[in-house]
């Protein structure tokens, strides 16, 4: 039995070495790319990992010294900082010595020769290539710029022609990145793209670049995904049209508003449309809602932003065809966001939106306060929209400005009948059509409502009191407790019966504390008796009530 147990573990020892010597010889032929003779292939990470992505920190692992990582790592971005800097500095001075067509080819040689040390080092120093394409990138940037711009004496003479080699070396710079699928070379070459406007000191040119960035960059948003690339140049595209509007103080002229605005308005605005795709363009799955809908509000705040300093500055007098035009569109878009777009939220945003340039609008025709009546109109059309969007968040956001503005209207001293009248039917109407369709917009408390019914109350007691005669005010608010009942009763909601008790309350307290000094005797006696005549009613009702309701 002791032979047979120690054969037994003679033999699994075996087999143990032989499976860990065929491990090792596996490894070993990986390595060298001959697995059973054939060239190794490259597995599906490899695969699918892009062509010029590497990581821009120190890949430093534990059994790893930090020595030889920074000789590889620290080294290679050393060294190549020195050479970028180097060969700018050798550019420069060979053109401030007058040899101009010297400081160009020796520029296209360095250029060209770091590309070669690229492309031949790629497979043995594979981390070092890439940083040797990189700083080939931004000195072909920097040569193709000094062919034309920081110069007295240039070799191109001519802007335009400089403005074109500049646009040829971007385009292929571009086209590269596109190709190799690399994020942060895109976003080199977009960077590049403003800094060429800047330089160029010149509204249109650096206005249409600024336009081709934002196209640009939903075009990589649309093509692999890269909603970052596009958050960082949303900032980037408003803080260059503003560097434009202020004369262009980052190219070196002195900060102040431009005398017009021109083409910039147009580019402007395109910009502004060409990010608003992103609420339409079909989201990749590995992005998160969240992060899509806060771009499309960082889109709204930007581009507010600027329009709103451009409008204070170039259209003060003349902004309600712009507003229109935003107005219009945004309407429209929201439409087709609403049958399109999987994320509601941002169809009811852009509504919205529309919205307010629409109350712009209507300020820009009426001015205040002929203009209150058709805002408080207008809030039925919101209540409509929001119906038709099955939107919460619209019937929120309208319950707030429609309050905002019912409390500007109110601070005003002068009050006018129609639209005291006006912003009273709106708030009661507008109630009534969330309490029938709160299941349709997902109303599940009774708070905005509540607001409505509150803010229509309040503009009853206005209302009356400017449409009667002084001494007549207190009985139309007796009126209107009676209408409170009368609509409790059609509509069988204690809700306006609440309303009617409050209405006899404050006529109550106005007949005690200001009618009895103002009134005639005569006519204060028949107040007093309706008043009590109404309040002993209506309490007899109540106690009938009760007592059937016990029954």
């Amino acid at each position: 039995m002791e032979m047979e147990n120690t054969d037994a573990n003679e033999i699994k020892m075996l087999r143990s070495e032989i499976s860990q010597l065929n491990a090792r010889i596996t490894k070993i032929e990986s390595s060298l790319g001959l697995l059973k003779g054939q060239a190794a292939q490259p597995t599906k990470a490899d695969m699918d990992q892009e062509d010029d992505d590497f990581q821009l920190n120190f890949n430093v692992k534990t059994n790893d010294s930090i020595e030889f990582r920074i000789g590889e790592y620290g080294m290679a971005w050393f060294g190549n900082i020195v050479l970028l800097f180097g060969i700018a500095f050798l550019i420069q001075y060979l053109q401030h010595s007058q040899y101009q067509l010297l400081a160009a080819f020796t520029g296209l040689i360095s250029i060209t020769g770091i590309y070669a040390v690229c492309y031949f080092t790629r497979n043995t120093y594979s981390y070092l290539s890439k940083l040797f394409a990189y700083n080939g990138h931004i000195l072909l940037f920097y040569w193709t710029l000094r062919l034309h711009f920081f110069q007295t004496e240039p070799l191109i003479k001519s802007e335009f022609l400089g403005l074109f080699f500049l646009l040829v070396s971007l385009s292929v710079l571009f086209y590269l990145s596109f190709r190799r699928k690399s994020q942060l070379m895109a976003g080199m070459v977009l960077f590049m793209i403003l800094i060429s406007g800047v330089i160029s000191n010149s509204v249109g040119f650096g206005s249409a670049m600024i336009l081709a960035v934002a196209v640009l960059s939903m075009t990589l948003y649309y093509r692999f995904g890269w909603l970052r690339l596009v958050f960082i140049y949303i900032l980037l595209t408003y803080f260059s049209y503003l560097n434009l509007l202020l004369n262009n103080p980052l190219g070196g002229n002195s900060p102040g508003f431009i005398q017009a605005s021109g083409l910039l308005n147009l580019f402007f605005i395109g910009s502004g449309f060409t990010f608003s795709l992103l609420a339409l363009i079909q989201k990749k799955e590995e992005i998160p809602n969240d992060f899509l809908t806060a771009s499309v509000v960082w889109n709204g705040l930007g581009f507010s932003s600027v329009f709103a300093i451009i409008t204070v500055t170039y259209l003060s007098k003349n902004y309600v065809p712009a507003f229109s035009a935003i107005s219009i569109f945004c309407l429209i878009f929201s439409v087709i966001l609403q049958s399109r777009s999987n994320l509601k939220i941002m169809a009811s945003m852009y509504a919205l939106y529309g919205f307010l340039g629409m109350s712009v609008v209507f300020y820009g025709i009426l001015l205040f306060p002929s203009a209150y009546m058709l805002f408080s109109i207008q809030s039925l059309l919101v209540v409509s929209m929001a119906l038709w969007f099955r939107s919460r968040f619209i019937v929120v956001m309208n319950t707030i400005l429609f309050m905002v503005l019912l409390a500007f209207y109110l601070s005003d001293k002068t009050s006018y009948n129609s639209i005291n009248f006006s912003f009273m039917l709106v708030a009661f109407i507008t109630a009534r059509v969330i309490n029938w369709k709160k299941e349709r917009l997902n109303i599940k408390t009774e708070l905005i409502r509540n607001t409505y019914l509150l803010a229509g109350f309040i503009m009853t007691l206005v209302a009356f009191y400017h449409a009667f005669p002084a001494s007549y005010i207190t009985v139309s608010w007796i009126l209107a407790a009676m209408l409170f009942f009368l609509l409790s009763r059609l509509l069988r909601n204690i809700k306006y019966r609440w309303l009617a008790i409050a209405a006899l309350v404050s006529s109550g307290i106005k007949l005690i504390f200001a009618d009895l000094s103002d009134l005639d005797i005569g006519f204060r006696v028949l107040i007093f008796l309706l008043l009590a005549i109404i309040s002993i009613t209506v309490s007899v009702l109540y106690t009938k009530f009760l007592i059937r309701k016990k029954e």
